[in-house]
């Protein structure tokens, strides 16, 4: 009798060589042998990986990279090299200098010269929304004249667009006048650089298209001398047990490091400007000194928690209630307390959940009160598990904390089960084991749409799980890119969230890039062009002799080598999308027929 094989669904994702053998093995009839640039969906189907898009250059070889929401729709990257904090707009377009008065729209239209024929323009805190009705004739602006120091240096122009809606650019002597420099973006985010002939010149920013909105969440004319970049006391060395963590507000990041005092990153909403200091602790231990400092912390309770420094790895400290750099310890409820766990192995992380949460190098801890709320004379430490941590941060993921075990070749996930009462530590790489072999560096949750956990793996490659607890599905694929992944982090933007990665590519260099949903592109390190009347793509230097797969107005062209920061299509288009060609390979798992005797 014909036996035709039905795989009706790949949400197990790749799974252990050792499994191979056990056909009725949970994840067998789900998974595959080999995931690559796939992403395992939790309702059955395998769906090739999306593109990252390319945002900036790092002229380092190695680094971290942080991202820092300012608003629901905005965001600025960190990366963190040597001894230096590079800070990045969004769209990769330096943070200095902006020539731009009101650039976010949070004084509603102040500054702003309008325009609107069949349309409207509406304004929120950091948003404005350029809208034309169903006409042909429907055009809406808004611009500025800008006062700028000379005319002999270059200038960025920036433009973050949260719509993919193109919009013209002008910059010229009046408003709505082009005569300087005239383009078209093609939708999303974009800056670059011109030169202008007078010191007063205007910006004007365009929605040219008929029923359609552009939502522009900020404009920049900006100086490209005064760049900045901010001295940290981290050396390239130091940077793998670098932790950071958010105080409530989400205006400020606490970073930890065990040879280097705790610093801080703080956002100034009114200015949109950051300051970085080191934290001025009032009343610290006096062993916080001398390569002796918290390598880890968070917030639970109104208090800043940070834990173990190199000469009492086992011990924590709690701020003043509501006070988080004052660390005065005293026998009141609201005085600041200190603690030691009474088992070996150094505090790795902390976390806030229903209980405070501690990971050692050789357990898994809650810290818990009588009355309910922590104080110097009423604090508990029960141990709940012996799997141990290594220094990569924990992450919290819904209701669980994911850890990475002291060999690095595990995830596991802590949670609380009411029925032992206690919290469990599930190895969520169990049926996938030989996907983080490589051992595990970096991980960063990637929550929406598709519950991903994303780990940097030693050997540049980057594992992604598709995580559906409630289906009981853990799915995990290999991601591969021409080029070596360094980190990876996540941030939240107008509900859902955007994985930024920080590559080393071309010669070596670090390139950011970041992956959305919402930009169904696949090739990486892409951009977005206008071809120009010379069927040419300008602006792809980042791609400079390398062969670039090309996508012009949807159809595929024959790929080109970049020459020049640029390529010439053989076909007439309008827009072209280009970047670097990845390979998505899937190998499905022996059938299994039974046999013919039962």
């Amino acid at each position: 009798m014909k036996i035709t094989p039905l795989q009706e669904s790949f949400s197990s994702g790749e799974i252990s060589p050792k499994l191979y053998g056990r056909t009725g093995s949970p994840g067998y009839q789900s998974g595959v042998a080999v995931m690559e640039n796939f992403i395992a969906d939790a309702r059955g189907p395998a769906i090739r990986r999306l593109g990252t898009a390319y945002i900036a250059t790092i002229n380092f070889n190695s680094g971290r990279v942080f991202a820092f929401p300012v608003s629901e729709s905005t965001y600025y990257i960190f990366v963190a090299v040597d001894n230096l904090f590079i800070p990045l707009h969004s769209d990769g377009a330096p943070v200095t200098t902006n020539y731009v008065q009101n650039a976010r729209f949070r004084e509603n239209n102040l500054h702003w010269t309008e325009a609107a024929t069949q349309g409207a323009i509406t304004y929120e805190p950091d948003s404005v929304t350029l809208q034309n009705n169903d006409h042909p004739n429907a055009e809406t602006s808004i611009g500025q004249q800008v006062v700028v120091p000379n005319t002999t240096d270059p200038y960025v122009i920036s433009v973050h667009s949260l719509t993919p809606t193109p919009f013209r650019v002008r910059v010229g002597n009046a408003f709505e006048d082009g005569s300087y420099d005239d383009r078209i973006i093609p939708g999303g985010s974009e800056n670059y650089t011109i030169t202008v002939p007078a010191v007063n010149p205007w910006i004007t920013v365009t929605n040219e298209t008929p029923d359609s909105e552009s939502i522009v969440t900020a404009i920049g004319f900006l100086s490209t001398v005064d760049v900045s970049s901010i001295a940290t006391p981290w050396l390239e060395t130091d940077l793998p047990e670098l932790h950071g963590f958010t105080a409530p507000g989400g205006r400020i990041v606490y970073f930890t490091h065990k040879n280097h005092p705790t610093q801080k990153l703080e956002y100034s909403y009114e200015f949109d400007t950051f300051t970085f200091t080191e934290v001025a602790f009032i009343d610290p231990p006096a062993t916080w000194a001398d390569s002796n400092y918290p390598r880890t912390g968070t917030f639970h309770e109104g208090r800043l928690w940070l834990a173990g420094t190199p000469a009492e790895p086992e011990t924590f400290w709690g701020s003043k209630s509501g006070d988080y750099e004052n660390f005065t310890l005293g026998s009141l409820a609201d005085d600041a307390l200190q603690f030691t766990i009474a088992e070996e192995g150094v505090i790795r992380w902390m976390q806030s959940t229903k209980n405070l949460l501690i990971g050692t190098g050789r357990g898994e801890h809650i810290i818990t009160s009588v009355e309910g709320v922590i104080t110097p004379g009423d604090i508990q430490v029960t141990q709940q598990s012996s799997y141990g941590s290594s220094a990569a941060q924990s992450r919290q993921v819904g209701d669980q904390i994911f850890y990475v075990s002291p060999d690095g070749r595990k995830i596991r996930a802590m949670q609380y089960e009411w029925t032992a009462d206690n919290w469990l530590s599930q190895d969520v790489t169990f049926f996938s084991d030989h996907i983080s072999q490589p051992k595990i560096n970096f991980t960063s949750w990637i929550q929406n749409p598709n519950n991903l956990f994303g780990c940097v793996l030693d050997d540049g490659t980057m594992a992604l799980l598709t995580y559906e607890r409630s289906e009981n599905i853990y799915g995990w694929v290999t991601v591969k890119t021409e080029g070596t992944f360094i980190d990876i982090t996540s941030v939240p933007i107008d509900g859902s969230d955007v994985l930024v990665a920080l590559i080393q590519r071309v010669d070596g260099t670090l390139y950011v890039e970041r992956m959305r949903a919402s930009k169904r592109n696949y090739s990486d390190s892409w951009v977005e062009r206008i071809v120009q009347p010379d069927n040419t793509v300008i602006g792809l230097d980042h791609l400079e002799g390398e062969l670039v797969q090309v996508l012009a107005d949807g159809a595929v062209q024959t790929s080109q080598t970049v020459t020049g920061g640029q390529i010439t299509l053989d076909y007439p288009a309008t827009n072209a999308v280009v970047g670097l060609q990845y390979i998505s390979t899937m190998q499905t798992l022996p059938f299994d027929r039974g046999s013919q005797t039962g």
